[in-house]
């Protein structure tokens, strides 16, 4: 006879919601340094408009839309400028990918 810890279907989906959480913030952490900064509201918006650990990042600056998709990177500096995501993870992707993969095993060996 097998009898499942009642606990293990609650400790499964905690540990998903610890994981997702992880990649959140894990993301908004990389894109950080892509997102255009002037005032530094646009780049704080993304944790004023999101529930980290929900899978979505939003950002709530009225401006966000418009500056993610301006055409070209003339309102750029360095790294920042429009489609920060598109760009932070074409360039961090396989970092991302080994940091979650790591947090992962630790998380739920």
């Amino acid at each position: 006879v097998i009898r499942w810890n009642g606990n293990f279907r609650q400790r499964q989906e905690q540990s998903f919601d610890r994981l997702q959480t992880f990649i959140d913030s894990t993301v908004v952490r990389h894109m950080d340094a892509y997102v255009p900064f002037r005032t530094g509201i646009l780049k704080k918006s993304v944790i004023l408009g999101s529930r980290i650990g929900s899978g979505e990042l939003v950002y709530i600056a009225p401006y966000a839309r418009k500056q993610y998709y301006l055409s070209g990177r003339r309102h750029s500096r360095g790294l920042r400028g429009s489609k920060w995501f598109h760009r932070m993870w074409a360039a961090r992707k396989d970092t991302i990918t080994r940091e979650v993969r790591e947090y992962a095993r630790r998380l739920m060996p």
